[in-house]
């Protein structure tokens, strides 16, 4: 289910062509994805579960797109290759990190839990960095 989402969402965004990729696309997409994660818990339903998943795939491929075409394009051509390897090495790299702490927290209080706490935990680290953004903008403007 969560394939066929992320294979909806990919040819979405392929399709988006025009302009820079949108900030607002990349949080938005991020909170649902943690809502929707939260919104699993207490699901008992497999088709329900499966439409849910189908949804979670297709925002996941919004927000990892975006995230990397943001970052593309906000980087100069002679250090892209090495702000593309840091961005990997974070995206990948520090995967198994988050997956030992998603696999103890499982393990300790049942898997439904175990995705609704890292649910909480990406709104709220999203929320955080939303509120750092919006702060900086209103800083960097001119005040009247």
């Amino acid at each position: 289910a969560t394939g066929a989402g992320s294979l909806v969402g990919a040819l979405l965004m392929a399709s988006w062509t025009k302009g820079t990729p949108k900030l607002s696309l990349l949080f938005g997409s991020g909170l649902i994805v943690s809502a929707l994660l939260i919104l699993l818990e207490p699901i008992r339903t497999l088709v329900l579960a499966v439409i849910i998943f189908a949804v979670i795939g297709f925002f996941n491929i919004l927000f990892l797109t975006t995230a990397n075409s943001m970052i593309q394009f906000n980087t100069s051509d002679q250090f892209r290759g090495r702000v593309m390897s840091v961005y990997s090495f974070a995206f990948l790299g520090t995967t198994p990190i988050g997956n030992l702490f998603a696999g103890t927290v499982m393990e300790k209080l049942g898997a439904s839990a175990g995705i609704s706490i890292c649910g909480i935990m990406s709104t709220l680290l999203i929320a955080l960095i939303i509120i750092n953004t919006m702060n900086k903008k209103h800083a960097s403007q001119p005040s009247s």
